[in-house]
């Protein structure tokens, strides 16, 4: 069950934003977790991996993205290129004395993670993507492309839902959060998500409209109260300017000369049944890739808590069988 953790610490990087982070020590020798969120989620989504993976003895660090929680916010797209905040990151590393870590990323949290690691693959034991299989480095964003694409072979936008996040949701979003909130985590999210989400302009009305879905019983009450604190308020959704920073493919040109990385790590890929494509992504580039898929919708770690915890544990009890580099 989650339990209460340390209060936020504060971490001030070379660019000037300050990171929110939380940091529980690790015992028994075991290595440290670092848990990248997605979109859009802060810490506190984390509480079932924390309270599994410290009451085992490993480390824990999760912290705020840039964009959401209680870090810095930016409404400049190209302060959320994905090697600067790499860089950021890497300090955030430094300042709490963790030469290397497993990292644990959802979402674009999972992209985030996949990018960090190609920039300074000397961080990392092991990574554990969660719903995202990130392409390689140096693969070009195209939008449009993507949602014409899928509405010829699926019916709908699969990507629709980004047109809007980039194009003036924001405040909309800050001010009816809680209609956010329902579709983000609805209990049906597949079906859900299929009408309201994916297509071009639905999510912009279902919100816009102030409408509800119920639920996932999964997303509790605490979760849903710490959820509406952190965006039902001006600023609370600037984390959209990540989507705006793919969309006009700000990422490009730091990704040259990076094409052919590879993912040495030991990699385990966590996707919904029916994600295929995720694992083709990042199989071409991830040659020791693990996957393990779940009956859930996007939020694997909240919706099947237990078998995502359980297929973290075999993967990391995998890794110290093996002779393995780390400090915790």
């Amino acid at each position: 069950m989650p339990v209460s953790f340390p209060d936020r610490q504060a971490f001030r990087c070379a660019r000037g934003f300050v990171y929110s982070y939380v940091q529980i020590p690790s015992t028994a020798h075991r290595p440290t977790l670092f848990f990248l969120h997605g979109f859009p989620s802060h810490i506190p989504d984390w509480t079932y991996q924390m309270s599994h993976f410290s009451s085992q003895g490993y480390g824990i660090l999760a912290c705020d993205l840039l964009g959401f929680g209680q870090s810095s916010r930016s409404e400049d797209p190209s302060m959320y290129r994905l090697q600067p905040v790499s860089n950021d990151l890497t300090e955030l590393l430094d300042h709490v004395g963790l030469a290397q870590v497993i990292g644990v990323g959802h979402d674009i949290g999972a992209t985030i993670l996949s990018r960090l690691a190609s920039y300074h693959p000397q961080r990392f034991i092991a990574l554990v993507f969660l719903a995202v299989g990130p392409p390689r480095l140096g693969t070009p964003f195209d939008l449009n492309a993507i949602n014409d694409t899928t509405r010829r072979m699926m019916g709908y936008e699969l990507l629709g839902y980004i047109n809007w996040l980039t194009e003036g949701a924001q405040n909309v979003l800050e001010q009816n959060s809680a209609s956010a909130m329902s579709l983000t985590f609805a209990e049906n999210s597949v079906s859900v998500w299929q009408q309201w989400f994916h297509p071009l302009h639905k999510m912009e009305e279902f919100v816009t409209q102030d409408r509800r879905v119920r639920m996932g019983t999964w997303y509790t009450t605490d979760l849903q109260k710490e959820h509406l604190a952190a965006f039902h308020r001006q600023g609370g959704y600037t984390g959209c300017q990540w989507y705006r920073m793919w969309r006009d493919n700000l990422f490009a040109a730091d990704e040259r000369g990076f094409e052919a990385v590879i993912l040495p790590q030991p990699c385990l890929l966590i996707i919904p049944n029916g994600s295929e494509p995720q694992v083709d992504m990042l199989a071409e580039w991830a040659p020791t890739l693990t996957v393990t898929r779940l009956e859930s919708g996007h939020w694997v770690h909240l919706e099947e808590s237990g078998g995502t915890s359980s297929a973290i544990a075999g993967f990391l009890n995998k890794l110290e069988q093996e002779p393995q580099s780390h400090s915790g």
